[in-house]
């Protein structure tokens, strides 16, 4: 036995909100739950649905992210470090030099714009990789 008069329409116990930024067109759009499709969601497990990146993200950070993400890749290749796609430890030095060479170079626009003690912890993640480099290719 259903708990509402035939032809009353049930209302909603939520409402799904459209919070995409497309642009000053207008107000934002809005769904009911039988409009809103389950398969968009993001899966909780995935790795893209920890945290959506800032949007207001400036481009100094933005350089800085390219210098942690390029460190990393760095260690991963020169075996340091193993790869937490594969979970295995493998040496690609010219791939590693590659990285090292971005990152002296990522820092070498960023330091103008960094207080000095940023400035000094950049050039000493340079030496350290510089020097891991070395220790690895056996010269």
């Amino acid at each position: 036995m259903p708990d509402e008069a035939p032809g009353k329409e049930k209302e909603p116990s939520f409402r799904v909100t459209d919070r995409r930024r497309v642009g000053a067109e207008g107000p934002r759009e809005t769904a009911t739950p039988d409009e809103a499709h389950p398969e968009a969601r993001p899966d909780p497990q995935s790795p893209e649905s920890e945290a959506p990146p800032p949007e207001d993200l400036t481009l100094p950070d933005l350089v800085r992210l390219f210098v942690a993400e390029l460190q990393m890749r760095a260690l991963i290749d020169m075996g340091l470090i193993p790869n937490p796609a594969t979970r295995l430890v493998a040496k690609d030095l010219p791939q590693a030099r590659l990285a090292i060479n971005c990152v002296a170079a990522l820092i070498e626009h960023l330091s103008p714009l960094a207080p000095p003690a940023e400035r000094d912890a950049l050039q000493q993640v340079v030496t350290e990789l510089r020097l891991h480099f070395v220790r690895q290719s056996g010269t």
